[in-house]
């Protein structure tokens, strides 16, 4: 389970055997295969692969490497053996290597190498040719931002926030830790790819859900275009019959305080439903899969007093449960956000306004691992 993730569910991570399951993960385990093959329907028809072509206007420009049904067990397989007791010093090693060096070292496992082998040079291809600076990089369904504890990345970049930081309270301390998992989503070379890749449970998870269906498969490594979307400035919609209906600060941990006056916040807000309403809703509209869906909104702020606000698509998750609610309720709001409620205007528009306390509490325990270490010698 990612920081962010956890932070959102307000609880640690949850072990099914050695497994460390993600609150937003596919639902791999169902009472019927009615139910799961309409769930599967639900999760599988929000990939990347059924949206990007129709909005890739509005979105980060992006380059899909296709993956196989073989390459899909190798990544299965690899992530199975690196959860065994016995590579865990390996990996540990591994990890101490990247915090030390910046390098991915050699691969873990043979699987590892053999994905490497076979997709190493159109990854590569793909990053350069998106300016090779960086590049944001999930499958069709997520990210592996997961897998960030795992690998040293989310240690390296969180050493650096530290020593940088002038004071470190615990609201700083959290900020510096979403941060620092944002920006471990930023990859520059292919064996860092293909690592994160075989390190992460919600690539397991997706690719598990993925071979359940294998007449229909659609699966691809997706890199994208970096965009420097401020975290205070990502934001969930939810759109019902193609209707907004609810707005959620995504990281609604943090007290942004630019969020909390009209000033900032509503010319973000306007960015995003003006390109809705526009733009997006007139192609959405067309198509019956996407008139119920959640949408994350990346909101990119004026360089200079009295620019344009802009908001760009980050991505399109189901409209089910399974997608977090951020700041809502799908259980005591449900009616709010199918837009059904009497009385209200929409969208309903919401931030955090005042800081929490306790949010340190709920980070997961890798997490907990690297700010300890990491402060620790600090």
């Amino acid at each position: 389970m990612s920081l962010l993730d956890s932070i959102r569910a307000a609880k640690q991570l949850r072990k099914v055997g050695s497994i460390a399951h993600d609150a937003s993960a596919p639902s791999l385990i169902v009472d019927t295969l009615q139910i799961s093959n309409k769930y599967d329907t639900l999760v599988l028809q929000a990939n990347i692969e059924n949206w990007n072509t129709l909005l890739s206007e509005f979105t980060p420009k992006t380059i899909l490497v296709p993956l196989t049904p073989a390459q899909g067990t190798l990544l299965l397989r690899a992530y199975e053996a690196l959860e065994s007791a016995a590579l865990a010093e390996a990996i540990d090693a591994a990890a101490a290597q990247y915090v030390r060096s910046g390098k991915t070292g050699a691969p873990l496992v043979p699987e590892e190498s053999l994905l490497l082998e076979q997709l190493g040079q159109e990854i590569q291809t793909a990053i350069d040719a998106l300016g090779g600076s960086g590049c944001f990089v999930k499958l069709s369904s997520r990210s592996p931002k997961d897998a960030a504890a795992r690998s040293g990345v989310f240690e390296a970049h969180y050493i650096r926030a530290v020593q940088a930081a002038v004071e470190l309270d615990d609201e700083q301390r959290l900020w510096i830790l979403c941060q620092s998992e944002g920006a471990a989503l930023r990859f520059k070379d292919a064996a860092s790819v293909v690592r994160s890749l075989v390190l992460s449970e919600r690539v397991w998870q997706d690719m598990t859900l993925a071979m359940r269906h294998p007449d229909t498969w659609q699966q691809n490594i997706i890199l994208r275009e970096w965009q420097p979307v401020p975290i205070d400035m990502e934001f969930r919609t939810f759109i019902s019959k193609t209707r907004m209906t609810a707005i959620s600060q995504y990281a609604y941990q943090l007290c942004s305080p630019r969020l909390t006056t009209a000033e900032k916040l509503d010319p973000a807000i306007a960015a995003i439903r003006t390109l809705y309403e526009d733009r997006l809703r007139p192609i959405l509209s067309a198509s019956p899969a996407f008139a119920d869906c959640v949408i994350e909104f990346g909101v990119i702020p004026p360089e200079s007093e009295g620019g344009e606000w802009r908001a760009i698509v980050i991505e399109i998750n189901p409209f089910e449960e399974t997608t977090d609610g951020g700041l809502f309720s799908w259980t005591r709001e449900r009616q709010l956000i199918e837009g059904t409620e009497e009385g209200v205007e929409y969208p309903v528009v919401r931030v955090t306004e005042r800081k929490r306390t306790g949010a340190l509490a709920m980070v997961p325990s890798r997490w907990k691992e690297v700010v300890r270490r990491v402060e620790g010698r600090t």
